[in-house]
């Protein structure tokens, strides 16, 4: 049997996996546009810190004032937007309003985009900071998202998003590689995408793909479309907690049903901008990690029928642990280390990527606040 269909397949996957940040690791040693600490401004721009909640009646006066609480030396203007909240969200959160708060209701469900569209129309800052409803700040963390905006070409600040939990789950265990390849691509100003729970962008550059669109993905891609940088600053930390892997696997759904045509969509505005570093990115670090579990079975099975020579039989059978430690990891979750479970993760956020893709038709643009976890 023919080996190029193996080794191409097998390429593909190692892509977004190995071979990109291999390739980041190694350029960075020669070059960088920016370093991991920024000058802090002469003068403190103002802020607007947008959130978009829906019945978050428990944590929504203690976000309120943690905000209230931020070490910054400008003006931070909070706005939060309730979607149709039924339980005491309004009336919580209005309670601050003779601290300058701005609380605006929906009557109707319209989604995170549409609110914080409507948010950013009742807003003053120079600097938009996005948040959600359960995440806590640490007290510098406005300071330091709006640090790197001191140097004019940067256009979006990504922060850091930490686990409040003690134990790992899916996204907490794939979000530490994550953060590595955000630290990487943050020295040429390459960040790709932001985290929806601690971002900040320049007001002028608020420009997502439609009028029913505005997420952290497209704002921060944009914004490089738009020729500036989008960094990364560790120091500004964001602490919540991380869904168990069931609510993952939903939310990972909803994810790439709503990423999957905002991607196609911004890797074509890449290529009319000739940005084919930016088109790269995407198609390697979103598109090939999406369909990463059809690859890495097409992989095993082509092992397979190679396996009459020794080298395939080797690659075939450690293919082979790797699945077998997957459905370990399922049976015996509550008894492995975190190590050993990454295959069983691996597998759920592939799964979720494949059902995903299969909901394009039917993209989910709400969100529901469930008992336990984050909204799904």
């Amino acid at each position: 049997m023919n080996t190029l269909p193996f080794w191409i397949v097998l390429g593909l996957f190692l892509s977004p996996w190995l071979i990109y940040p291999s390739v980041l690791i190694s350029v960075s040693m020669f070059f960088r546009k920016y370093s991991s600490s920024w000058k802090e401004p002469e003068e403190w721009p103002s802020v607007s810190v947008l959130i978009a909640a829906r019945n978050e009646e428990s944590v929504i006066a203690s976000r309120i004032l943690n905000l209230l609480e931020q070490n910054y030396g400008g003006s931070i203007e909070i706005l939060i937007g309730s979607d149709g909240s039924d339980d005491e969200t309004d009336a919580i959160a209005g309670a601050f309003r003779d601290q300058g708060v701005i609380v605006h209701r929906s009557g109707e469900r319209i989604g995170k985009p549409l609110m914080i569209k409507k948010l950013l129309e009742l807003s003053n800052g120079d600097i938009l900071v996005f948040s959600d409803a359960d995440t806590v700040f640490a007290p510098s963390t406005v300071r330091e998202l709006v640090t790197p905006f001191s140097d004019p070409s940067v256009g979006c600040v990504d922060g850091s998003r930490r686990n409040s939990l003690n134990a790992d789950t899916c996204e907490s265990i794939y979000w530490k590689y994550e953060t590595t390849i955000k630290k990487l691509c943050s020295y040429f100003g390459a960040v790709l995408g932001a985290t929806g729970a601690v971002f900040a962008l320049r007001r002028g550059l608020f420009m997502p793909l439609s009028s029913r669109r505005a997420d952290d993905f497209e704002l921060s891609v944009m914004t490089r479309i738009q020729g500036f940088s989008c960094v990364f600053n560790g120091n500004a930390v964001a602490v919540e907690p991380s869904p168990d892997d069931s609510k993952q696997y939903h939310r990972l759904v909803r994810i790439v049903s709503w990423m999957f045509i905002s991607g196609a969509l911004l890797m074509g505005k890449a290529l009319k901008k000739r940005n084919f570093l930016l088109f790269l990115q995407l198609l390697v670090h979103k598109f090939l990690r999406w369909f990463s579990g059809l690859l890495f079975a097409s992989a095993t099975v082509l092992a397979g029928f190679l396996s009459d020579g020794l080298f395939y039989l080797i690659l075939f059978i450690l293919m082979c642990l790797f699945h077998a430690t997957a459905a370990a990891g399922l049976l015996l979750k509550r008894y492995l280390p975190s190590k050993l479970l990454f295959p069983y993760y691996f597998w759920l956020m592939s799964i979720a990527s494949v059902n995903g893709i299969l909901r394009l038709g039917n993209p989910v643009e709400t969100w529901e606040k469930k008992s336990e976890g984050r909204k799904n």
